[in-house]
């Protein structure tokens, strides 16, 4: 009798306990031999890419190439068909050139973090040696100097302050914790749950901005002065209802604030519930009280726009933005993938002006 009531607690025991062996990236004993190789030898097969092995016995040639040998396929170096909050590492395979009162280029180093992955053709920054503001070099970056490989409990595995990333032997010192947030499904291509879009995107709660200054220090020692535009900031009521009648160039006051959130133009909400929050149907606007963060204009990952913005800050009109129709080194279908599904009137200018409307009464596109 005893043993009939406890068989289904030792069921759920054992249940429980398999779940969290095969929990991936948890350090489960089936997930390490998925990115490491003992003796790079399986059933007399080389087990890594190179016949003298890889450092940290890594089944690929670094840490970029092994966490791109699965998450390039959910979008992360997708062609840029990865519609996800960070953006597709393609854009930085991409440089652009095109005339207009002069000659001008956009550079694949300049659309986003260049992770370090020779499998992938992707290689350190060409011109930053170290991470604008701080000093984490730009050869040591790879996916894993943000994202912890054997699991933590932060959003999307991001290091923290009790451990940072692997640097040049040992561990660099963050100095702030992981962002506080709730996402979608890691497979970002359309149809795969994670693209972003005005209602479907990342809910961010606090920490963002102070934890991008992890590594760019320097562009956060003065937040409060006309030098430096303020992350980690309260909006204000003045910002926040600016934000939430905004609807396009337009059409600048007719919106509300229960339909005013931007994907394009994401914010902190201090008061999210991260536990009730649908992070698959959000699209309300923010109050006074919540934040303006780097993530607001720059995306983590890569962008087809220079400085990793979330659109072309060096054009007045959205329709202007490079890559555009006859610039040199366009591809295929990056026309297609640059802004995700988002759409915008004819007459919408710099999305800049969601939350500043310095584009009332302008002058429309013209002809």
């Amino acid at each position: 009798m005893k043993f009939t009531r406890l068989l289904p607690l030792v069921l759920l025991a054992l249940a429980l306990a398999g779940s969290q062996a095969w929990a991936f990236h948890d350090g489960g004993v089936p997930a390490c031999y998925r990115c490491h190789t003992m003796h790079n030898s399986q059933d007399g097969m080389q087990v890594a890419n190179t016949p003298e092995g890889n450092p940290y016995l890594l089944i690929n040639g670094n840490s970029s190439d092994t966490c791109l040998s699965c998450h390039a396929a959910y979008g992360q170096f997708m062609g840029g068909e990865g519609y996800g909050p960070g953006g597709d590492f393609y854009w930085l395979t991409k440089t652009y050139t095109w005339n207009s009162h002069g000659a001008h280029t956009s550079t694949g180093d300049s659309h986003g973090h260049n992770i370090i992955s020779p499998a992938n053709l992707l290689v350190g920054d060409a011109t930053l040696t170290a991470a604008p503001g701080g000093d984490f070099l730009s050869a040591r970056l790879t996916c894993t100097s943000c994202h912890d490989p054997h699991g933590n409990a932060s959003f999307r595995l991001l290091y923290g302050t009790s451990i940072g990333p692997v640097y040049d032997g040992t561990r660099y010192d963050f100095t702030e914790p992981a962002p506080l947030a709730v996402g979608n499904s890691r497979r970002t291509y359309v149809g795969g749950g994670g693209e972003e879009t005005d209602a479907n995107h990342t809910v961010y709660k606090s920490g963002m901005a102070e934890w991008c200054a992890n590594c760019h220090t320097d562009f956060h020692t003065d937040n409060t002065t006309n030098f430096v535009h303020p992350t980690g900031q309260n909006l204000g009521s003045l910002i926040a209802g600016a934000y939430n009648a905004y609807v396009s160039t337009d059409d600048p006051s007719g919106g509300s604030q229960a339909t005013a959130y931007w994907g394009l133009v994401p914010f902190e909400d201090v008061d999210a519930d991260l536990e009730t929050v649908d992070p698959t149907n959000y699209t309300t606007g923010p109050i006074g009280t919540d934040k303006v963060m780097c993530l607001t204009c720059h995306r983590s990952h890569a962008s087809p726009f220079a400085d990793i913005g979330r659109w072309d800050f060096g054009e007045a009109f959205m329709a202007d933005a490079h890559p555009a129709e006859g610039d040199g080194g366009l591809g295929e279908n990056d026309l297609v993938h640059k802004w995700y599904q988002y759409t915008f009137t004819t007459n919408q200018r710099s999305l800049c002006n969601k939350c500043h409307v310095k584009d009332l009464g302008d002058a429309p596109y013209p002809d």
